[in-house]
């Protein structure tokens, strides 16, 4: 019997192998995609949108881990939720922006910035509440006298207040505000004297 008659008359059988094979060849990752697949990395990625000064459990709370190619990892990715440092978030977070470890700060204040300190202040209702309303908690701060008025303080940041809507207008509130460090003797000075007044910025 010849080969071409053995090959006719099994040749259901030997294209059955041939398919076969092809196909494990097929599903058998190549090296490269091999090691592709061993390079990604975990990644905390938010789910959620959070606010600049938002607490380290609210954070523990809205991220995930995610395995991303290493191109896609921003530099300084924070791996896992046991790696998130104790503190604040320095800046708002968008769902699906990766969580890094300078996106933390000890306090509020720090969170800021170089430069700034906190400095608590009792108003009256109508020296703060229309600006934090209207504008949220970043403001100027202005001296208001007889004489007339001066900022004193360009971009300073509500902290901690009651509920602004809660407030009202006759009642008077402590008022925690970070402002910047060189602006402080002028703002403790008008806020002895009564004479803060916010803008928004």
């Amino acid at each position: 019997m010849t080969l071409a008659t053995t090959l006719r008359r099994h040749w259901v059988t030997v294209t059955a192998f041939f398919l076969v094979l092809l196909g494990t060849l097929a599903v058998v990752p190549r090296g490269d995609e091999s090691a592709d697949a061993t390079e990604r990395l975990p990644t905390l990625v938010v789910t959620a949108a959070l606010e600049s000064g938002s607490s380290t459990d609210l954070v523990r709370s809205a991220v995930e881990v995610r395995d991303l190619d290493p191109e896609a990892r921003a530099t300084g990715a924070l791996s896992s939720i046991e790696e998130i440092p104790e503190g604040v978030l320095v800046s708002s977070h968008v769902v699906g922006e990766q969580l890094l470890a300078s996106s933390f700060a000890t306090d509020e204040v720090a969170a800021l910035g170089a430069g700034f300190v906190s400095v608590s202040i009792r108003l009256d209702a109508q020296r703060w509440v229309g600006p934090f309303l209207t504008t949220g908690d970043t403001v100027d701060v202005f001296d208001v006298s007889d004489t007339g008025s001066v900022k004193i303080a360009s971009k300073a940041v509500i902290i901690e207040a009651p509920s602004a809507t809660e407030v009202g207008p006759r009642d008077e509130s402590i008022v925690s505000m970070g402002v910047p460090s060189s602006a402080l003797p002028a703002v403790l000075s008008a806020a002895s004297a009564g004479r803060i007044w916010l803008v928004g910025a």
